[in-house]
């Protein structure tokens, strides 16, 4: 199991270009080496031109988590969908860990964590334009952050909008699973928020 997910800091740089239709990533520790990747996978050539209209917010994705290795330890999925998304999260065994839910029609952008059986443990709340997210559990604890206000440590990797950190809370108690569904939650929130040009 990769002890990715648990380092305290995460920089990710997304890979830009012309015409791209899957979404890619590079994950760097805080001393801007590399760790992983996170890369969409698009099933056929169908898909990806569908990629390119007006039908991409509804389009399913399924985005693979990797090592250092090339080892895949998540994956995140969605299905077709129509208005609210509902984001899977999966383990490397493909055991489901959890859910997120977009809430629809709020002012900042809010997505419920769930459990596989659909039992809300815990939300992502922040602020889109500002790139700036907060994971809470249950009980209201931050658990972590994805922000682009970072100052210090791998600031010359926030060259462009497209990159953040995914910044876990140290000293606090989670649950193995929920901390996977912290750390993916920047990766979800970035899939879905662009992709309804958010």
């Amino acid at each position: 199991m990769s002890d990715i997910p648990n380092r305290p800091y995460v920089f990710v740089k997304e890979r830009v270009g012309m015409f791209k239709a899957a979404n890619a990533y590079d994950l760097f520790d805080e001393h801007e080496n590399p760790i992983g990747k996170v890369e969409e996978d698009i099933p056929n050539a169908f898909v990806k031109m569908l990629k390119f209209t007006g039908m991409k917010p509804m389009l399913p994705f399924r985005v693979h988590f990797y090592d250092a290795d090339g080892k895949v330890y998540m994956t995140l999925r969605r299905k077709f969908t129509i208005g609210r998304s509902m984001v899977f999260l999966d383990d490397e065994d493909g055991r489901t860990i959890g859910q997120y839910k977009q809430k629809l029609f709020a002012f900042k952008p809010k997505f419920w964590i769930l459990s596989p059986e659909g039992q809300e443990i815990g939300e992502v709340q922040g602020d889109w334009k500002g790139w700036d997210f907060t994971v809470i559990d249950k009980d209201q604890q931050p658990v972590g952050k994805v922000t682009k206000k970072w100052a210090g440590i791998g600031k010359e990797l926030f060259t462009t909008a497209d990159n953040y950190v995914i910044a876990a809370e140290q000293g606090v108690s989670v649950e193995p699973d929920f901390r996977k569904l912290a750390f993916a939650a920047g990766i979800c929130i970035d899939m879905v928020l662009k992709e309804q040009n958010k």
